[in-house]
């Protein structure tokens, strides 16, 4: 699968050193926020599982896990004039928590403007958004913690994919043109 990438973005060694340090700025911010109340996390399946696994590694606080699943993508590309479909949010149980938001990527915005918007709307007490990385494209998407800013690249690995695959890479790496394009 390496032989399909034009290069390594971001390696495995940098990303756990990031995941780290962006747990100790979570665990500093939400633990003086939270005091007893509930922290829920919301992890936006399925790219976001290995980032998700490794930063609740490092994240010493009590917190409950409610996956979602937003779909604003059909095949390969996205569908900018369909609205964002999400699966598994429970509206009721956000009501009065403070909710963090986790994903892999921040491209268009879209899934995470309209996810903090349906938390809000269910009365949670606060929310924020954790993204691995945050691409050129969404430089205006409120975002509180940010793994690392990456170019406009068509990237894979590390949860991220391409028509399902590529995700079990242990790095992020740019797609070459010629898988993606064909």
């Amino acid at each position: 699968m390496h032989e399909d990438l034009s290069t390594i973005l971001i390696d495995r060694d940098s990303i756990a050193e990031r995941i780290e340090a962006l747990a100790a700025d979570l665990e500093r911010d939400l633990r003086a926020k939270v005091q007893g109340s509930d922290l829920i996390v919301l992890p936006i399946m399925t790219g976001s599982v290995v980032f998700m696994a490794d930063l609740m590694r490092h994240l010493p606080i009590p917190f409950r896990i409610e996956p979602v699943r937003a779909i604003s993508y059909v095949g390969e590309t996205t569908v900018a004039t369909q609205p964002v479909e999400v699966e598994g949010f429970h509206a009721q149980s956000l009501k009065g928590c403070h909710v963090l938001i986790v994903d892999d990527v921040l491209d268009s915005g879209r899934t995470i403007t309209c996810l903090r918007a349906m938390a809000e709307e269910a009365g949670a007490a606060s929310v924020m958004v954790c993204v691995l990385l945050r691409k050129e494209t969404a430089p205006d998407v409120p975002c509180e913690f940010i793994g690392f800013d990456i170019p406009d690249e068509f990237v894979v690995g590390y949860g991220l994919d391409y028509n399902g695959l590529y995700r079990n890479l242990p790095d992020i790496g740019v797609l070459s043109p010629e898988v993606h394009q064909s």
